[in-house]
Order: C-alpha cells, then sequence, then structure tokens
C-alpha cells in the first residue's frame, strides 16, 4: 500500500497528534525516518524534526542535510533512502526540492521508496512538493482568478490528486479551484493547518488533526471560461463539487464520494 501524508503546516508540537499519526504510520518503535529539509532555509530545520520523532518514539531519524544540486548525486544517499521506513518533508519553498533532486537518482529513490511502502509525509511546502503537478505559488483570495496561481512540476508522487497548504488560514479557495478548472481531471486537495489528509493508494483519504480538509472535485464541471480569461479576471465554473471534511471523515477518491460518520443515538 502506499501512503502520502501531506499536512497543512504549522502542526502543533505541544500536542502532536499529527505527527504522532506519521511515526505510527511509519512503524512506532521500529520506524527509522528521514527528513529531507531543502524547502526551509533554517540551518537546524532537519535536526529539529528528528529530536522530535525520536521523542514521539521512532528508532532512528535524520536529517538528509544538502543544499546544492551536485550534493544530490552522492552515492550514499540512496542507501539512506532505501532504508528509511518512512520519509518527511520540511516546510518552506517547495519550489527548492524539485529545483535540486528533479532527474537525479535520489528523486528516483524517493519515487522508488513510495512505490514499495514507504510513507511520506511532508508539511506546508513538503505537502504542496509532492504531486506531478504542484502549485509553485500564487495569491490568496476566495473568487478564481486567472494567473492567481503559478502551476509547476513536482516530485510525482501521484499523477491523480493537487495538494495545498495553509487552506484556509490563508483564503486559498481560489486558486485552488482556478487549477481544477484549468484540469478537471485532477482532484484538488486543501489542508488546513495542522491537519493532515491521509492518502492511501491514491484511492482513499482519511482526515487527521483539528482543522478541515477540502475536496475540490472538477469531474462533473458543465461550464467554465477559465481558457478565455486574461488579466487577472474573475474565471466562472458550473458543476463544481466542493466537500469540507474533518477528522472521522473519508473521500473515495474513485467514486468521488465523500463519508461522514454516521451520528450514533444514545438510549434513554
Amino acid at each position: 500500500m502506499t501512503t502520502l501524508m501531506p499536512i497543512g503546516g504549522n502542526e502543533n508540537h505541544k500536542k502532536p497528534v499529527v505527527l504522532e499519526e506519521f511515526v505510527i504510520r511509519a512503524g512506532g518503535s521500529q520506524a527509522d525516518i528521514l527528513i529531507l529539509p531543502q524547502p526551509s532555509v533554517l540551518a537546524d530545520t532537519g535536526n529539529e524534526y528528528a529530536s522530535l520523532f525520536l521523542k514521539l518514539g521512532a528508532r532512528s531519524a535524520r536529517s538528509l542535510d544538502f543544499r546544492t544540486r551536485a550534493e544530490a548525486f552522492a552515492d550514499g544517499f540512496l542507501s539512506i533512502v532505501q532504508s528509511a521506513s518512512g520519509i518527511f518533508i520540511s516546510g518552506g519553498t517547495q519550489m527548492r526540492l524539485p529545483a535540486l533532486v528533479g532527474g537525479t537518482p535520489l528523486e528516483g529513490a524517493i519515487l522508488e521508496a513510495y512505490r514499495r511502502g514507504v510513507i511520506i509525509a511532508g508539511t506546508s511546502a513538503g505537502a504542496a512538493v509532492m504531486p506531478k503537478v504542484m502549485i509553485g505559488y500564487g495569491k490568496g483570495g476566495p473568487t478564481p482568478r486567472e494567473g492567481m496561481a503559478h502551476f509547476t512540476p513536482g516530485l510525482g508522487l501521484t499523477e491523480k490528486i493537487v495538494f495545498d497548504q495553509h487552506f484556509r488560514q490563508k483564503d486559498r479557495f481560489g486558486r485552488l479551484i482556478y487549477l481544477i478548472a484549468s484540469h478537471p481531471g485532477l482532484l484538488g486537495v486543501g489542508v488546513d493547518e495542522n491537519t493532515a489528509a491521509i492518502v492511501e493508494d491514491e484511492s482513499f483519504i482519511t482526515v487527521k488533526g483539528t482543522g478541515a480538509v477540502t475536496i475540490v472535485d472538477g469531474s462533473e464541471i458543465e461550464f467554465t471560461n477559465v481558457a478565455e480569461i486574461e488579466h487577472g479576471g474573475t474565471v466562472a465554473v458550473s458543476g463544481l463539487r466542493v466537500h469540507v471534511l474533518t477528522e472521522g471523515c473519508s473521500y473515495d477518491v474513485a467514486a468521488r464520494k465523500a463519508c461522514l460518520p454516521r451520528l450514533e443515538l444514545l438510549s434513554e
């Protein structure tokens, strides 16, 4: 089974329920976690996450620290990726990681690890970078407008889903609609802060954390003028389906159907 765990950013480290879930799914006391801190400009990011994952019970946690593309070709990195049971990508600027590893054996090793069942989690930029098509940067706002998001190649861990982070906190509904209107075959998943959308086999999504996951489904779009609008104009879309899911909810990607927990009735 393949598992992606995009986190919307700003995860709570004092009550780390989201990061605890990652450690558990990576193997718990047998977890060997690799951190990719490249999106961050802070020198201590990788080591700070390594310390946190050890406190949460992982057997080992190490940061793969490199900052140039030439370093990404190091042979020793491949064996480190191959021995990991969980890979965690930090926040920061999502375009940094593909610019460093794109087309390298290290990128291939990350993809192969994912395919063989290594859980890959990422927070903020680390979530955005996961898909084949990612939102490189853009503007907030509730209304879709031409050019409000810039799309670039990501790591290619999923070809079906696009993730956006800090979703409600930074008002990114409009830009996710803009992306899905541009390509209705993709599924948009907006993840709030301190919240994770856990994606299994690219077919089933569950929610963990204190916020919400917003699903933007364009498969039933009837009309959009997204291709005709210029100069930042507003984009019209009809037939879009939107789901807002919280912890305990799930979403069937193939069936395009959300499932909310049933109300348990109390006996007198």
